[in-house]
């Protein structure tokens, strides 16, 4: 989207009203940031940042890029703002799988399972049918997946309903 030089202004608002405005040029060494933030009570800094641009070979020919987080060096598809902007892990952020309980997850699992099959509904409806040109080996592979799951949910659902904790597995 951005060519060499030149930059781009992506703005945000609240109720049509503007909270904020990142400026975006493509420079030699990367993506530089031009911005101002401020922590909870300070003034306003203006910050400028050049975000590293790295090349990796893709299977087929061709070149994947990535941002390099200023902070600890990893690869990434995304960098987070807040004061600075960082990776995932950088600014402190998890997948939003890792705040469900154990069996919360089992039964997120298993509705992914039947969403990829083409089922529909809850977690307690029948398993969908194969969809055509799926192999018969990848769903039995799916449906004892799939059970496998549903156990979990109901030892993680039970417990829950019985002892009022988040310890089930």
């Amino acid at each position: 989207m951005l060519t060499q030089g030149r930059w781009s202004t992506l703005t945000w608002s609240v109720r049509e009203e503007k909270t904020g405005s990142i400026q975006l040029t493509l420079v030699q060494d990367g993506l530089k940031l031009s911005y101002r933030a401020r922590q909870h009570g300070e003034d306003w800094q203006q910050i400028e940042e050049v975000v590293p641009l790295i090349k990796t070979p893709t299977n087929f020919g061709g070149c994947r890029d990535w941002f390099r987080c200023l902070s600890c060096g990893r690869r990434c598809r995304i960098i987070y703002g807040g004061i600075r902007f960082r990776c995932r892990k950088c600014s402190g952020l998890q997948y939003e799988s890792q705040y469900e309980p154990p069996f919360a997850r089992a039964a997120s699992r298993a509705l992914k399972i039947r969403d990829k099959l083409g089922g529909r509904g809850g977690i307690d409806d029948p398993f969908p049918e194969k969809p055509k040109g799926m192999r018969w080996q990848t769903y039995q592979r799916l449906e004892d997946q799939d059970e496998r799951l549903q156990r979990a949910w109901a030892r993680g659902l039970s417990t829950l309903l019985h002892h009022g904790g988040w310890d089930a597995e």
